[in-house]
C-alpha cells in the first residue's frame, strides 16, 4: 500500500458518514463501501510492522482549544482496526435477505456506526476520541429502537442511559486533563502525546483514573454495570447484537488501555490488584449466569460478559505477556462472539422464533453445525484456536506477575485473583458445551428444521474462521505488530510502580514525572 493510500483511508471516515446521511443507500453500494474500508484496513494492517509509523492525518479542527483531527495507526489499535473493518461486511452479508437490510436507514446507521468505531480506535487526540466515543451511541441506539424486538424501546433506553452516564464521567476526565494541559503549558491541548507527559498531582490522577475506569466499565461492561447487556443483546437485531458484542464492547477495554494505563501511571499500579479482583468477579458472575440460561442469546450475552473480564484482567496485570493476551483476546473474542450471534440470528430467521426451539441441528444442518461448533470451540479456548492463545497469554502473564509480587511480599490479592480466574475457563467450557449439546444433538422439538447454510452465508463466515485458526496456529506475526507499544506500556507501569498505601506497604504518590505515552513515535 502506498503512503497516499494510507493517508486517504482515515480521510474516508467522514466521507462514509456523509454517504450514510443520504438514508437511501442500496445494499450493494453499502457493501462496496464496507469492502473498500476492509481492503484499505487490511493494507494498513499488513504495512504496519510495529516500529515504523504509518502516515497519519493531523488537521487542525478547533485550534484555540488544541483539538485536531488526528488519526493514526499504532500498536494498540491495529488489531481493532482489522476487527472493525472485517465485522461490518460479514454482518451485512449475513443480514442480506432480512427486511431491515432493505431499509436505507438501516444501511446508513451501519456506515455511521463503522465510521464512529474506526474514529474511536484511530484517534490520537483525546477530545476527538470523546467525540467519536459519543457518536457511536446514536446509530446503535437507533438500531435497537427501530429494528429491535418487542422490548426494543426499553432496551434502547437502558443502553442509552447507561452509556450516557459513562460518557459524563469520561467528559469530566477529558476536561480535567485539558485544564491541566493549559495550566502547565499555557495552552490548550488534548493530544495524547502531550497529555502523557503532564505532571499530574496524586489527587488529579486518581480522579482521572476513577472517571475513565467507571466509564469504560459501563461500556465493556463489567459486573455490576452490565444490567443493560442482556436486554440490549436480546432485543437488538442479530446484526446489531453481533456488532455490540464484537466491536462496541471493545471500546471500553481500549479506553482502559489507551487512557487509564498511560495517563495515570502512578495510580494504575496501585489499584491494579483491586481491578484484577473486579475483573475476576465479572468473569465468575458472567459464567454462573450463563450456566443458568436456557435461551441461547442470553447465554452468549453472559458469556461475553465473562470473556470481557479476562481482557480487563490481562490489562491490569501490567505484565507484557498478559497485555499481549488482552489485545489478542479483543480480536479473538470479537470474531467468535460476533460469529455466534450471527449464526443464532440466521437460525431465528429460519425458524421464525427463538433459537431455543431448535435442536438436533447436526442431523439436518451439517454446515451450520460445523461453523457453530468452531465458534464454540474458540470460546472454550481449544488449543490451536485464537481463544486458547489469548487466554493462555493472559493467565500465564498474570500468574507470573502475581507470583513475583507475592514472593516480594506484596500480598496474595493478585495471586488469588488469577487462581480464581482459571475456574472461569472450566465454567465456560461447561455452559458452552451444554449449549452445543442442546442445539446440535438434542432431540427434535415439534419437528423444527432449518435450511443449511447457503453458499453466500458460508462465504461470509470464512474470513472469521480463518482468522481464528491463523491466530491459534501462528500468533507471532500478529503479536509482532503490537510488540513495541506493549513493551512501552509495560515498562511505563513498572517504572512508575510504588508501594500501595491501601495494602499497608508504605506511602506512595506525589507528583508524577514526565513519562512517554504508549503510542510514542507510533502515534505521530
Amino acid at each position: 500500500m502506498s503512503d497516499s493510500q494510507a493517508v486517504r483511508f482515515p480521510r474516508a471516515l467522514p466521507v462514509a458518514g456523509a454517504l450514510a446521511l443520504t438514508g437511501s443507500l442500496p445494499r450493494l453500494l453499502t457493501m462496496l463501501v464496507m469492502a473498500a474500508v476492509l481492503v484499505l484496513s487490511a493494507g494498513l494492517f499488513h504495512a504496519y510492522d510495529g516500529t515504523t509509523p504509518l502516515p497519519a492525518v493531523n488537521l487542525p479542527w478547533i485550534e484555540s482549544l488544541g483539538v485536531n483531527l488526528h488519526l493514526a495507526v499504532d500498536g494498540l489499535n491495529v488489531y481493532l482496526l482489522l476487527l472493525t473493518a472485517l465485522l461490518f461486511p460479514v454482518v451485512l452479508a449475513c443480514a442480506w435477505r432480512t427486511a431491515e437490510a432493505r431499509s436505507g436507514l438501516y444501511l446508513s446507521l451501519l456506515l455511521l456506526l463503522e465510521a464512529g468505531l474506526l474514529g474511536t480506535f484511530l484517534s490520537q487526540n483525546l477530545m476527538l476520541f470523546f467525540v467519536f466515543w459519543e457518536a457511536v451511541l446514536i446509530p446503535m441506539f437507533l438500531l435497537i429502537l427501530v429494528f429491535g424486538g418487542g422490548e426494543g424501546r426499553r432496551a434502547a433506553t437502558a443502553f442509552f442511559l447507561y452509556t450516557l452516564a459513562g460518557s459524563v464521567l469520561l467528559l469530566a476526565a477529558v476536561i480535567l486533563l485539558g485544564v491541566e494541559s493549559w495550566r502547565q503549558t499555557g495552552s490548550w491541548s488534548f493530544e495524547f502525546a502531550l497529555l502523557s507527559r503532564l505532571h499530574l498531582g496524586w489527587g488529579t490522577e486518581l480522579l482521572v483514573f476513577a472517571a475513565v475506569v467507571l466509564a469504560c466499565a459501563i461500556k465493556c461492561p463489567l459486573f455490576p454495570f452490565h444490567s443493560w447487556l442482556p436486554l440490549a443483546y436480546g432485543e437488538a437485531p442479530a446484526s446489531g447484537t453481533a456488532l455490540m458484542a464484537g466491536a462496541l464492547s471493545k471500546m471500553g477495554a481500549f479506553g482502559l488501555m489507551k487512557l487509564a494505563l498511560p495517563l495515570c501511571p502512578n495510580v494504575s499500579p496501585l489499584l491494579a490488584p483491586y481491578l484484577m479482583l473486579w475483573a475476576v468477579a465479572s468473569i465468575l458472575y458472567g459464567a454462573v449466569a450463563a450456566l443458568r440460561q436456557d435461551e441461547f442469546r442470553r447465554l452468549v450475552a453472559y458469556s461475553s460478559l465473562s470473556h470481557m473480564g479476562y481482557i480487563v484482567l490481562g490489562l491490569f496485570s501490567l505484565q507484557e505477556t498478559a497485555l499481549h493476551g488482552a489485545l489478542l483476546q479483543m480480536l479473538s473474542h470479537g470474531v467468535a462472539v460476533a460469529g455466534l450471534f450471527l449464526l443464532l440470528g440466521l437460525l431465528e430467521e429460519r425458524l421464525g422464533g427463538p433459537s431455543r426451539e431448535l435442536t438436533a441441528l447436526a442431523s439436518h444442518g451439517p454446515r451450520l453445525a460445523v461453523v457453530l461448533m468452531l465458534f464454540i470451540l474458540t470460546s472454550v479456548a481449544l488449543p490451536l484456536t485464537s481463544g486458547f492463545t489469548s487466554e493462555f497469554l493472559i493467565l500465564f502473564g498474570a500468574f507470573r506477575k502475581a507470583l513475583a509480587a507475592w514472593r516480594a511480599g506484596a500480598g496474595p490479592l493478585s495471586l488469588a485473583a488469577v487462581l480464581l480466574a482459571t475456574s472461569g475457563m472450566v465454567l465456560g467450557a461447561g455452559y458452552m458445551l451444554r449449549f452445543a449439546r442442546a442445539i446440535l444433538f438434542g432431540p427434535a422439538r415439534g419437528g423444527a428444521r432449518v435450511r443449511d447454510l447457503k453458499p453466500r452465508e458460508a462465504l461470509a463466515f470464512v474470513p472469521l474462521l480463518l482468522l481464528i485458526v491463523w491466530i491459534g496456529v501462528r500468533p507471532a506475526p500478529f503479536m509482532a505488530k503490537a510488540q513495541s507499544a506493549v513493551t512501552r506500556l509495560a515498562v511505563l507501569q513498572e517504572s512508575r510502580h510504588v508501594p500501595s498505601p491501601l495494602a499497608g506497604e508504605g506511602e506512595g504518590g506525589g507528583e508524577v514525572g514526565a513519562h512517554p505515552g504508549p503510542g510514542g513515535t507510533d502515534a505521530r
